[in-house]
């Protein structure tokens, strides 16, 4: 029966935690130290009163650790805790923060490359000399492009900078 309680409890915290960040905690607290039938208001029916459930509480921080605050779930453990009861949890920890830490790397690494790339294209692109006359005609148009505004496309057609949209869908180069 503790079990199918259990269930229900972490399947209420997972449909409520974007309400209340804390949910899991408030759950972990509650097999830890269960409130009173006094407090549940239970007091004056013939109920055994609650205990706590450590492998239960054990439980929750391994499945849910990344939904609780982990100097705030570890304080809560009791000094009589032993190390192979939470063996779980570090490990879990561990794993978590190992992944993170090599996505992350991966993330940066692929930034890095983007940047470099953006840069060698723009080193590209700057090196690349053009020179136009006022006598050159705009591929759109054909008109003179004389002292107007102009751009390029990369097979080096010249048009006037408002004839971009009206010509060919590839956009040109406005160095």
């Amino acid at each position: 029966s503790s079990g199918i309680n259990a269930e229900y409890g972490e399947e209420f915290c997972r449909k409520y935690h974007q309400n209340d960040d804390r949910i899991f905690y408030k759950l972990l607290k509650m097999y830890q130290s269960p409130p009173s039938l006094e407090v549940l208001g239970f007091d004056r029916f013939k109920v055994d009163e609650p205990r706590a459930d450590m492998d239960a509480a054990i439980e929750v921080r391994v499945k849910h650790f990344r939904m609780i605050d982990k100097q705030e779930a570890l304080a809560l453990l009791p000094p009589e805790t032993r190390l192979a009861d939470v063996n779980r949890l570090f490990c879990a920890i561990l794993k978590d923060t190992t992944r993170n830490k090599r996505q992350n790397q991966m993330l940066k690494s692929l930034h890095l490359f983007n940047n470099l790339q953006v840069k060698s294209q723009m080193m590209s692109l700057q090196s690349d000399q053009f020179i136009v006359e006022a006598q050159d005609n705009c591929c759109v148009c054909n008109k003179k492009v004389g002292e107007a505004a102009i751009a390029f496309y990369p097979d080096r057609r010249i048009v006037h900078y408002g004839c971009m949209t009206q010509g060919d869908p590839q956009p040109p180069r406005t160095d």
